[in-house]
């Protein structure tokens, strides 16, 4: 059995952290898998699975004590059993020890994206390094490819693999139990949702403008934002001073979260920044019109005037417009959630992800 090592940078709550954690699912019976990554909440569902975990100090915590940690959990894995190969996620400086270690040995880097101010400078060391170090590179899809392109990457060593997520299969106990937490009644109000870290790349004090604006005279219509972050008290603030903070739902962070977008009447992400979204293909596996903003993968994922609509970042009135649109036209709504649902079974399903990227690892082991 081959030996597989994945390397983070951080063990949160997010798309890297979810991604990676489908490919352990799915592996886990294939390949003997280790995983080196500083702790954190994101933890308790990887040590759920079949795996050996090592744990290291987050590198901007302390770069000299992770660096050594670091080195040690690879030496300490490669003791176990010789690896691989080694799949490294979001952070292009981690590729540095292991290739110090291994000249040889079959490296992945995976680009979840960057995001701030200092993003282009990410995208231009990420090219760098995995020009020098990686074997191949994943990014999660075609605006990061040509992004990382853009930014001198080696095409040659560029894969492309859409994010992909599994079509739920919803506990209708749990549906029912956070209906009843959360005061929802899809049955008498309009639910608009979304899923998303509570930070200012993802554009949610935008959001709650816009749902200012149509939510006037509308008692039974909601907002639900789902995730957790910097901005939480900040934005509970924004919707107070709004005047909307009855209608607004902070769910915080979901386990399970395929239930409360059952909810939903459409998703909206309103992202600043934004790679390839699951929270997005989780919608339109769920047959969820959407809106969002015409910003990274965002654009790859919603077909617009087909399975939603795309607007401008920042860009309060055109928001609030289709959301009013989404409110008048309850037969669009299906229209897209029909067209939505199948656009996800073409291109983001996680089946799609999981081959691909086997396809790649097969390439590389043999």
């Amino acid at each position: 059995m081959k030996h597989l090592v994945y390397i983070l940078p951080y063990l949160n709550q997010g798309g890297t952290e979810r991604q990676a954690l489908s490919l352990v699912r799915e592996f886990q019976d294939r390949y003997q898998i280790s995983l080196l990554a500083p702790t954190g909440k994101g933890l308790p569902p990887f040590l759920e699975q079949q795996l050996t975990y090592c744990e290291f100090t987050a590198w901007e915590r302390n770069f000299f004590q992770g660096l050594r940690e670091l080195i040690a959990g690879i030496k300490a894995a490669q003791k176990r059993q010789p690896i691989d190969l080694i799949h490294v996620h979001g952070a292009h400086e981690l590729m540095i020890p292991v290739r110090l270690l291994f000249p040889n040995l079959p490296i992945v880097f995976t680009v979840h994206g960057y995001h701030g101010v200092s993003a282009d400078v990410s995208y231009r060391l990420a090219c760098l390094f995995a020009n020098l170090w990686a074997t191949r590179v994943i990014s999660v899809c075609q605006t990061e490819y040509d992004i990382l392109v853009k930014f001198g990457m080696n095409s040659a060593k560029l894969e492309m693999i859409y994010n992909g997520v599994p079509t739920p299969i919803l506990d209708r106990s749990k549906v029912t139990s956070l209906a009843n937490q959360f005061n929802l009644d899809p049955t008498t109000q309009t639910i608009i949702g979304t899923a998303a870290r509570l930070s200012e790349a993802k554009g949610l004090t935008y959001l709650l403008q816009a749902f200012a604006r149509v939510a006037k005279d509308k008692p039974n219509l909601r907002l639900v934002i789902a995730g957790v972050g910097d901005l939480e008290q900040q934005l509970k603030q924004q919707s107070q001073d709004l005047g909307i903070a009855e209608s607004t739902i902070f769910s915080g962070y979901v386990n399970d979260l395929p239930e409360l977008m059952s909810l939903f009447n459409f998703f909206v992400l309103p992202s600043l920044q934004e790679a390839c979204s699951l929270a997005c293909a989780e919608a339109m596996a769920q047959q969820k019109a959407a809106i969002g903003t015409t910003i990274g993968g965002i654009i790859e994922q919603i077909a617009d005037g087909k399975t939603g609509f795309l607007i401008p970042p920042k860009d309060v009135d055109a928001l609030a417009e289709k959301i009013q649109c989404l409110l008048d036209r309850p037969e669009l709504v299906e229209e897209f959630a029909r067209n939505g649902k199948q656009r996800y079974e073409e291109l983001f399903t996680l089946d799609r992800m999981l081959i691909k990227t086997e396809d790649l690892y097969s390439k590389l082991l043999n």
